[in-house]
């Protein structure tokens, strides 16, 4: 994973603008904020039952703003890296994650050991294994109750376990394969840590900001990186997953759910405090 080479590509495309000229030093702050993501997508062939083969996510023929090249020369080829909704398969013992008696329903499944040799060293997340993310369907929970949040919970299970029924009266959202690919992240121009910037100069700090996001790739669905849509501050936290509704989802005028780690628990692989951020139109 070549993370410095992304952001350097990164840089030089906004080079020539007139606010990357007029501020380089704001430039460098917010670039050294820029993270490293894994961008996720249901590729249009499976929605009609089939699994996808590898994709080509990206060209890798000389720097590709935003795209992070792999260890291997060529295309970057990205094959089946989980699955949106479907059933987990959870070891003997655990049980289902409810909330206040309610089945939740299983928004995500993550394969670690498909999704890791994507950003090699930067991954910062178990490196085998499943990651099961559950919500409650009728986002009845506390958004975001200390010390975490109990409408939601992310389980880190072994991988290769047969797959386990739904509880009766939980919701079920048909399986669509996930396909990833590694891109850059950069933060919105509210995030806390432009804040003394935009102080001193907000129509610039915002400008600049939204420029280097504007010459990222768009994805639908991201692990790690920065939200996709400002949010309200969760301090000492980082986006885990951040979804949008897809087909199998029923969620009304909200039109994603983000799963949130604090930094000491992302660090120890702590996921028992994870809390959500619900994304409204």
């Amino acid at each position: 994973m070549e993370f410095s080479h992304a952001v350097a590509a990164l840089r030089t495309a906004v080079a020539d603008s007139s606010r990357a000229q007029a501020a380089p030093e704001l430039v460098e702050q917010v670039l050294g904020l820029v993270r490293p993501s894994i961008g996720l997508a249901i590729p249009a062939r499976s929605r009609n039952g089939a699994i996808p083969g590898p994709v080509v996510a990206a060209a890798t023929r000389g720097p590709q703003p935003g795209v992070i090249a792999g260890a291997a020369r060529g295309p970057i080829a990205s094959s089946l890296a989980g699955w949106y909704g479907g059933r987990p398969g959870l070891p003997d013992g655990v049980p289902w994650p409810h909330h206040h008696g309610r089945p939740m329903t299983l928004l995500a499944q993550l394969d670690c050991a498909a999704l890791a040799p994507l950003l090699g060293l930067e991954w910062t997340l178990p490196r085998d294994g499943t990651m099961l993310f559950f919500a409650d369907e009728w986002h009845h929970a506390d958004l975001g109750a200390d010390p975490g949040d109990d409408g939601c919970a992310v389980l880190h299970v072994p991988g290769g376990l047969p797959d386990r029924a739904a509880p009766p009266e939980a919701v079920t959202i048909p399986a669509l394969p996930l396909v990833a690919a590694p891109v850059l992240a950069a933060p919105y121009y509210e995030e806390p840590e432009l804040a003394a910037a935009f102080w001193t100069d907000p129509i610039r700090v915002m400008g600049l900001a939204t420029a280097i996001r504007d010459r990222l790739p768009t994805v639908r669905h991201r692990v790690l990186g920065w939200p996709d849509t400002p949010v309200a501050e969760l301090p000492d936290h980082r986006p885990l997953l951040a979804l949008q509704a897809e087909e199998g989802t029923a969620w009304g005028e909200l039109v994603g759910i983000s799963f949130w780690i604090g930094d000491r628990d992302l660090a120890a692989g702590d996921f028992s405090r994870v809390r959500r951020v619900l994304d409204v139109a």
